[in-house]
């Protein structure tokens, strides 16, 4: 009962851990023990995501955005492909993959959690991992500042996806074009993603009461699995 109480004093809200948890992670985790709220950031990651799309497709120069999705396609192939797309629908796709693949994303994640707990003997049910997959993923909710600042900054509407986030390691580090198959990986993988994942350590850790090398565990199998075929994948497309 007190534990309650605490959670919902003013200084203890839910909105209160989504500033927390930028800061002070650990704070914003434990007070969020009593009870979970992990529709509130999934309702935020949704919200940023898709104003950044509606923006997008708002400020591009969708000619020129087409000519460069077409551009590594076989020239028989290419005029094709370019009827097809209109602005429309790939704001709609675009749309529907936030709506959509976020909530579905977040639940896989909720399953895969309460899978490996129940192997590992901790007490961590689906609506455990579903909520510490939302809450770790606050960080994306910066999407919408960076996506704003490069959509500002640009006169000619001139800039593809991977352009509205400049935190990932091809617009930090490697630069490879839009379209190539080594570009799509280094996209993915972004500051926001990395610290995401130190979040869903941290969350384990404290929620299923586990070690810190359990919690790392846990977390980095499915990103090392995933990304790691992902990448020799791409590899083996650019060999």
């Amino acid at each position: 009962m007190e534990m309650t109480k605490t959670a919902d004093m003013p200084g203890n809200s839910p909105l209160s851990a989504v500033t927390s948890m930028f800061y002070e992670p650990s704070r914003a985790f434990a007070m969020l023990s009593p009870r979970r709220y992990g529709w509130l950031p999934l309702l935020l990651i949704v919200a940023c995501s898709l104003i950044v799309m509606v923006w997008y497709f708002t400020a591009v120069d969708f000619p020129w955005l087409r000519e460069q999705m077409v551009a590594n396609m076989p020239a028989t192939e290419r005029d094709a492909a370019a009827n097809m797309m209109s602005k429309g629908i790939l704001m709609g796709g675009s749309i529907f993959g936030v709506l959509v693949g976020t909530p579905i994303i977040m639940a896989i994640m909720g399953v895969y959690f309460m899978l490996v707990s129940k192997v590992t003997n901790k007490e961590f049910t689906f609506n455990d991992g579903f909520s510490l997959a939302t809450w770790s993923s606050i960080p994306t909710i910066l999407s919408l500042p960076l996506a704003a600042i490069q959509i500002l900054m640009s006169s000619n509407g001139q800039l593809t996806f991977s352009d509205l986030n400049p935190l990932s390691l091809n617009q930090l580090i490697f630069h490879y074009e839009f379209g190539s198959s080594m570009a799509g990986v280094m996209d993915a993988i972004s500051l926001p993603m990395l610290w995401s994942i130190a979040l869903t350590v941290i969350g384990y850790q404290i929620w299923a009461k586990a070690s810190r090398m359990s919690a790392l565990l846990v977390t980095l199998v499915p990103y090392v699995t995933i990304y790691g075929i992902w990448f020799a994948f791409a590899m083996s497309k650019a060999a």
